[in-house]
């Protein structure tokens, strides 16, 4: 069972890249902004994370929207798909999850179950967030991630 909490994320500055298609292409679409950024010299200066704007029970695969991004203190220039922006700060409920992808979807459920049993309820129209704590294949164990699911909430 999810042990989920709440607090306040704070607004950061992240180089993104957007993508639109399975939620799957997220490792890809890391592992290319990464190398982007390696390539223009500028290092990330936090955990890389994810936003997921549709939810895949209710949106075709080739129709999700969503964008991975690096938090990074230093001045760089967008460039091909990047792009510079600041993600706003946000109320969110979280649970920190630990095993292989494919089992994420059962813990969401879980999060929004609690949203809707402590008298809260999820920002509509905006993002989920993955923080990747551990990406998958950089552990131990390839199968499994380390990934801090964040919802958006405010009080019902």
């Amino acid at each position: 069972m999810a042990e989920v909490q709440t607090k306040t994320v704070e607004a950061t500055t992240v180089m993104s890249l957007s993508f639109t298609g399975p939620y799957e292409q997220t490792w890809d679409r890391m592992d290319q902004l990464m190398s982007w950024l390696l390539r223009v010299g500028h290092p990330y200066s936090g955990l890389p994370f994810a936003l997921y704007y549709d939810d895949p029970r209710n949106v075709a695969a080739d129709d999700l929207r969503a964008e991975v991004c690096l938090p990074i203190e230093e001045e760089c220039d967008a460039g091909d798909d990047v792009q510079r922006k600041a993600v706003p700060e946000a109320a969110v409920a979280y649970a920190l999850y630990t095993g292989p992808y494919e089992g994420i979807q059962g813990f969401y459920e879980e999060i929004f179950a609690w949203v809707r049993e402590n008298d809260r309820q999820y920002v509509e129209g905006e993002p989920t967030r993955e923080v990747f704590h551990q990406l998958l294949g950089h552990g131990e164990d390839p199968e499994e991630c380390i990934i801090e699911v964040q919802v958006p909430i405010e009080q019902a």
